[in-house]
């Protein structure tokens, strides 16, 4: 289906058309409030930007999801299983679905590019070595990087090739959902513009639905086909990015109107 130009948060769409549906979900730490009767869908196949001020919660969002940190309240499902509430062999197969690519990479510093895209590999498959190691050499490629790379440890890396290095790692499984955390921050404009090229490519090419969390206002132009701003503890805004600037006020009317928003999107 096409994406709705309502700002606020669709609520009725099939279960079959959803990659990942959040409904009232509230996140804590102690007294502190993140988010609360949190809505939100994300629609198969395409690519959602997530934006929203410091605090606001993006990552935290995206580790509740993924099932790293358990939200106070509501319902996480993904791909029509609730996160938290399946079986624990149920959900090791609902993992090797979703690929992670963190802010910083989170590579092992002490293992090679190879060995770092083979350890989801060996996580979740049952795959013989050799073969392992070809697909994990396929994934650097499809990744942008030389084979040269594929020895060299994460520090000899620049920092672009790193990001690449961990974007292979979240594809080794060919999984079906690819959650990216401001994967362009600390690239120059060059890099970042070929890396977010390289995510829309992986998405037609893999049929991938793309969860992105991003500050960086050419990605949100360049590779998402609806951005959802939060604030205030939910989703305050989700559109097309047009709509969403014809239509911003507050917070999110200062991040697009800014000297940087108006460089970037013109």
């Amino acid at each position: 289906m096409n994406p709705a130009d309502a700002l606020t948060p669709i609520l009725d769409i099939p279960d079959e058309e959803v990659a990942i549906r959040l409904r009232g979900v509230g996140n804590r730490f102690g007294d502190v409030v993140i988010h609360e009767h949190l809505d939100l869908d994300v629609l198969r196949g395409e690519t959602i930007g997530i934006v929203g001020g410091s605090g606001t919660g993006k990552s935290v969002l995206m580790r509740a999801i993924i099932g790293l940190r358990a939200p106070s309240e509501g319902k996480v499902m993904v791909l029509g299983h609730d996160v938290w509430s399946t079986d624990p062999s149920e959900r090791k197969a609902l993992d090797a679905r979703w690929g992670v690519m963190f802010q910083d990479g989170a590579l092992f510093s002490n293992l090679t590019v190879r060995e770092n895209v083979m350890v989801p590999l060996t996580e979740h498959t049952n795959l013989p070595p050799k073969l392992a190691l070809e697909i994990a050499d396929l994934k650097i490629l499809m990744a942008g990087l030389p084979p040269s790379s594929a020895d060299k440890l994460p520090s000899e890396l620049s920092g672009g090739m790193r990001k690449r290095a961990a974007l292979a790692r979240a594809i080794a499984l060919d999984p079906d959902i690819l959650f990216l955390d401001e994967p362009t921050a600390g690239l120059d404009p060059i890099t970042a513009g070929k890396f977010d090229a390289l995510v829309n490519e992986l998405k037609e090419t893999l049929g991938l639905t793309v969860f992105l969390i991003t500050h960086d206002l050419d990605t949100l132009r360049d590779a998402c086909d609806r951005v959802a701003a939060l604030a205030e503890g939910k989703v305050i805004a989700i559109g097309p990015l047009d709509h969403l600037r014809e239509h911003a006020t507050g917070w999110l009317s200062e991040y697009f109107g800014g000297p940087r928003g108006r460089a970037a999107l013109g």
